[in-house]
């Protein structure tokens, strides 16, 4: 059995598990290189440790960051551990290649200006506007991300319980709370939405078909212009944003951690944590206006 032949077969492997295809190209554009330097043709028992940090050291010379290195290495480590499971390797290789130790990213939320902004720049007199309304606040209020907004249907929103079912990540469903404007905007924008449309979807197109990534982007390109136009200008406003506001200013007004995971659909605690980070850092710089001794008249 070739190394290929065995790529082949975790590839479809990951199909059969139910990976979307992003996933199964992110497998592919991580493990394919490698396949190509050490040979396609290469016996998959001749594949040994000695071999993979040759490969990585290869990675590291190609002046990569670590970020880039990390995406690489953590999709060559799911293909070993399959092949050990498999039992095409007698060791689990994986553990032969190591993690560069993560950098605590910077996380950018969104202030009460720019969140005032977004939303005064959609008209929602009209369907197009209240859409963009309802989208940005379905980002912003339940922490969803733009393919969950995308994939949402009419009938996963349930606006008088106070929730959406939403079709995450690996095809994961959970339930995500409604805020009361959210709502609100919702029971708009469904009685407009046109009901002789052959789509489930609940987001529309004005032609009538439902909304892609590419209308999203649209929408906060709209967004920026906007900004750019009134001189007001300081970053980029993009998607994620809002979900990063939503998660920081839920544990800052008092959420559940474990909660906040369960709305964000994370299946570990490790991606929330970054949120828990910024929000004990703006409790510092804020320490000042609680501190007992500070505030004595």
């Amino acid at each position: 059995m070739t190394l290929q032949n065995t790529f082949d077969e975790f590839l479809i492997t990951q199909q059969i598990k139910g990976n979307s295809q992003k996933t199964v190209a992110y497998y592919r554009n991580c493990v394919s290189p490698m396949i190509s330097y050490i040979g396609a043709d290469m016996d998959i028992h001749l594949l040994n440790a000695e071999i993979l940090r040759k490969y990585a050291l290869f990675l590291r010379r190609r002046g990569i960051c670590d970020n880039s290195y990390k995406t690489y290495i953590k999709g060559i480590k799911a293909y070993l551990h399959w092949l050990f499971e498999e039992d095409y390797t007698a060791l689990n290789l994986s553990d032969k290649l190591k993690l560069p130790k993560a950098q605590r990213k910077t996380i950018d939320i969104l202030n009460p200006a720019e969140i005032k902004f977004i939303f005064s720049c959609f008209d929602t007199k009209n369907i197009q506007g209240l859409r963009n309304y309802c989208i940005c606040a379905l980002m912003l209020d339940s922490g969803l991300r733009r393919g969950e907004v995308i994939r949402l249907k009419v009938s996963d929103v349930h606006i008088f319980e106070g929730y959406a079912v939403i079709n995450g990540k690996g095809n994961k469903q959970r339930l995500v709370p409604l805020g009361n404007k959210s709502k609100r905007y919702l029971i708009k924008y469904i009685n407009l939405r046109p009901i002789d449309i052959d789509s489930e979807a609940l987001f529309l197109t004005k032609q009538g078909r439902p909304i892609t990534s590419s209308t999203i982007a649209r929408v906060f390109k709209t967004l920026q212009a906007q900004k750019v136009a009134q001189g007001s200008l300081t970053r980029r406003i993009y998607p994620h944003l809002l979900r990063h506001t939503f998660a920081t200013s839920y544990l800052e007004n008092g959420g559940n951690i474990y909660a906040l995971q369960q709305i964000l659909g994370h299946t570990t605690l490790d991606m929330v944590k970054k949120y828990v980070h910024l929000t004990q850092a703006k409790t510092v710089v804020n320490f000042s206006n609680y501190s007992p001794l500070d505030n004595l008249k």
